[in-house]
């Protein structure tokens, strides 16, 4: 047992992508007047709180985890931590997030950050996950609600908050389906449900990858109406093409590895996405 399994635990190289989402809706409604305690502020409350949510994640499917090759050599199912402390420090930082974000930035903001919370670790995680393939659907709401987390910090809801954290939403399933089927065999071991998994797998990719190129079709939309940068447009329309390529491929030769390409080329297109909108948003 090792500070590092814990850290794990909260599964850092997916939730830093729901903090720059978090901090996105901040610079998004704030600018040109950020202010960088605020960032911080944010930026801590995100990574307590969403990596709370995935150490809930990771305590309550330790027995899923523990039948999939992908992942049975996480903390818990490979015995590095016992599954009450992986318990209390879910709840340890959960709450921690919870009460800082009330303190710090207010009632509705923190209202998203557990709302966003409550989408993943309970509606997902314990509802649906093994239920019903419609998990990611709702479960994705903790996209939206990272975004919009940030953006009440200083302007109420608007149209515009909506659509920006649609980008998110219209990401996670395509991002999450393309490992399903990368990983269909280690999947099909457990009790999960998920959309590719209950059709046939032609059909599943196709349907995955034209999600894909959507998704990227809606950010690039998303630009185009709202920052308007050609530079910034150049840079998120490689990184889209990038993926898009993948998805094509996939249409036209449909195999499991390239779904594995096109999961690790998705979420440099939302990154770029929110990077250049915060930089743009700043300058204009």
């Amino acid at each position: 047992m090792t500070v590092r399994d814990y850290v794990v635990l909260m599964k850092p190289r997916v939730i830093w992508l729901l903090v720059l989402a978090a901090v996105a809706g901040y610079i998004f409604a704030a600018a040109p007047r950020i202010d960088a305690i605020r960032v911080i502020e944010l930026t801590l409350i995100g990574f307590l709180s969403t990596g709370g949510s995935a150490v809930f994640n990771m305590y309550y499917e330790r027995g899923i985890d523990a039948q999939m090759r992908r992942t049975r050599g996480r903390p818990i199912p490979a015995g590095h931590v016992k599954p009450n402390n992986a318990f209390i420090e879910a709840l340890a930082l959960s709450i921690l997030g919870f009460a800082l974000s009330y303190v710090w930035l207010g009632l509705l903001p923190t209202a998203f950050v557990v709302l966003g919370w409550v989408f993943y670790a309970i509606a997902y995680t314990v509802f649906l996950k093994c239920r019903s393939w419609a998990n990611i659907l709702i479960g994705g709401v903790a996209g939206n609600a990272a975004l919009l987390t940030g953006w009440t910090i200083v302007r109420p809801l608007d149209p515009e908050a909506i659509l920006l954290s649609m980008a998110i939403y219209l990401w996670i399933p395509a991002h999450i389906w393309s490992l399903v089927i990368r990983a269909k065999d280690d999947y099909s071991r457990t009790c999960i449900k998920m959309l590719p998994l209950e059709m046939s797998e032609n059909r599943a990719m196709i349907m995955v990858a034209l999600l894909n190129v959507i998704s990227n079709i809606y950010m690039l939309f998303l630009y185009l109406i709202m920052l308007r940068n050609t530079i910034g447009l150049v840079i998120l329309l490689a990184t889209v093409v990038w993926s898009s390529y993948y998805s094509i491929k996939a249409i036209i030769k449909p195999n499991r590895e390239v779904f594995w390409q096109m999961f690790k080329a998705s979420s440099p297109v939302l990154t770029v996405f929110l990077l250049i909108g915060m930089v743009l948003s700043v300058i204009k």
